[in-house]
């Protein structure tokens, strides 16, 4: 049974034998003793779970930092209180019966529904007598429990929906709609539509010595797509003084924020990130595209392997966080740096250690101390992973190498996701390229334009002074999709578009060659 599927079945047993004890407390009474004490197991077990590791208790306390938004706080502080609730409600219905004699009765009985006097077949003799009321407490303390579980589902239902619908469906929105870049096994996350929106910068948070600005962004109306998924980019019009550019950013920000916030790496001689780095500032607008991508999460339920490097960070920290928040899984992340100055997040990744410590461990990795971060110093740190998802983010080629180390320690190749941090570039061309007339509908006008044999679309159309929508140029992002209403093209590479949209006639130009004499696509 998978980890998320016990959590599930551990929720739905423990309401149903509350809610059967519950109703059994008037006219059945060996049936609600012998259901209390199947409470009692119920939360025993999970608590010898937690001080085994197993799988983590959460920190129900909310940490000093979580009461800075008190919708978060108030529901960790609902299920702490029906957690207390419980165990108060079982302490106190353990002094009111002769347990012996219940125990005894139940295993020779089988536990039928066994109808109790009027004074209580199993009345203990000893600690009840000195609470004249004590069958009157037991109640209202039930009745509180009861009061506070549908607290604590009225706030799933209202802030949380996500993990309410896992509960009833045994899968999230997430899970349903998440994909991979690498893992041919599992579904795809739907391509989001190349929306434009333009959204009011509110604060640039700039960090010299890691070389990074942290861009916070106002999210947007429900209506103009305001869901991303954690793990996925959002495509910017970078306002340069000659043109704008168009580069895809990874949000660092996870679902459950107020704002979305991007994280930008400088890069040296990187036009697009140093305007950024240097320009920016709040009160700004910046032209984005509705976020996309595939590197996201099959499941947060499940347990994850967490391997990023330098500033791959900034996906694996949204994952990270949403993970934490949202689901139950125990996690690993395994942060590669070249040195303590390059570390992004350095301070919230160790809030989160502190807030999540049964749930969340972090290897820092810094090559000036550790040396480079290679399969001989991976393996070590992935011993007991290898039935989590793992999900790689950094260089290409380190990426590579490390999923590679991963499937030599027993990983099967469906778990691992890898998004590669690297330099546009164009796929290698195929074979069986012609030249061709391209008519192209742009921006609500044609064009009519030559297309050399092996040259992919999107270049033959800037170099004819066309702008089409781009960003990544090597088959990623998706941020070129047009579709093809007639002629026929090849894809050099295709990270982004499903089966189902290929077969629709969707596109990606950067990546698309002509193979016959005419083609005409539309955006």
């Amino acid at each position: 049974m998978k980890p998320f599927s016990r959590f599930r079945f551990y929720h739905w047993v423990l309401a149903l034998v509350f809610a059967a004890a519950y109703l059994t407390g008037e006219d059945a009474e060996l049936a609600h003793v012998w259901l209390g004490y199947g409470l009692l197991l119920l939360l025993g077990l999970r608590l010898l779970l937690a001080l085994f590791k197993a799988r983590g208790f959460p920190r129900l306390w909310p940490s000093g930092p979580a009461w800075r938004k008190p919708v978060g706080a108030l529901g960790r502080m609902v299920t702490l209180s029906a957690l207390l609730g419980f165990a108060a409600t079982l302490g106190l219905g353990l002094t009111l019966v002769d347990n012996r004699a219940a125990l005894s009765d139940g295993m020779a009985r089988l536990i039928p529904a066994a109808q109790a006097d009027s004074g209580g077949e199993f009345s203990a003799h000893t600690l009840s007598r000195w609470l004249s009321e004590s069958d009157e407490v037991h109640e209202a303390l039930a009745n509180a429990a009861l009061a506070l579980v549908g607290g604590h589902l009225a706030w799933l239902l209202l802030f949380n929906r996500r993990q309410a619908w896992a509960l009833v469906r045994g899968s999230t929105p997430a899970q349903a709609a998440s994909a991979t870049s690498s893992g041919p096994q599992a579904a795809r996350a739907p391509l989001a539509a190349p929306m434009l929106m333009s959204l009011q910068v509110l604060a640039v948070q700039r960090d010299p010595r890691a070389q990074v600005c942290h861009i916070r962004l106002r999210r947007p109306a429900q209506a103009e797509g305001a869901t991303f998924l954690p793990g996925q980019f959002l495509t910017v019009a970078v306002p340069l003084a000659s043109a704008p550019v168009w580069r895809c950013y990874s949000l660092s920000s996870a679902p459950h924020d107020a704002d979305w916030q991007l994280t930008v790496k400088r890069v040296a001689g990187g036009q697009a990130s140093n305007w950024l780095n240097d320009q920016l500032q709040a009160g700004d607008h910046l032209r984005v595209r509705a976020p996309a991508g595939q590197f996201v999460a099959p499941s947060l339920a499940h347990d994850l392997l967490l391997i990023a490097a330098g500033s791959g960070i900034t996906p694996v920290y949204s994952i990270l966080r949403a993970a934490l928040h949202d689901g139950q899984a125990n996690i690993r992340l395994i942060y590669a740096n070249r040195q303590a100055d390059a570390v992004i997040f350095a301070r919230e990744i160790a809030q989160l250690q502190r807030d999540y410590p049964q749930r969340l461990s972090v290897h820092w990795h810094l090559d000036t101390q550790d040396g480079r971060l290679d399969r001989l110093a991976l393996l070590p740190r992935v011993q007991g992973w290898t039935h989590a998802n793992a999900m790689l983010c950094g260089p290409q080629a380190l990426m590579a190498e490390l999923a590679r180390a991963l499937l030599a320690a027993g990983m099967p190749a469906s778990r691992i996701y890898q998004e590669q941090f690297q330099p546009a570039q164009v796929g290698t061309p195929t074979p069986g390229g012609v030249a061709s007339t391209l008519q192209v509908t742009l921006d609500g006008h044609t064009h009519q334009l030559p297309v050399a044999a092996g040259e992919v679309l999107l270049t033959a159309m800037e170099q004819h002074g066309l702008q089409p929508p781009s960003a990544c140029r090597s088959g990623a992002c998706g941020a070129c999709k047009c579709r093809v209403t007639s002629g026929q093209v090849r894809l050099r590479e295709n990270g982004a578009l499903s089966t189902a949209e290929l077969a629709e006639g969707w596109i990606l130009a950067c990546q698309a060659e002509a193979v016959s004499a005419k083609v005409t696509v539309q955006y």
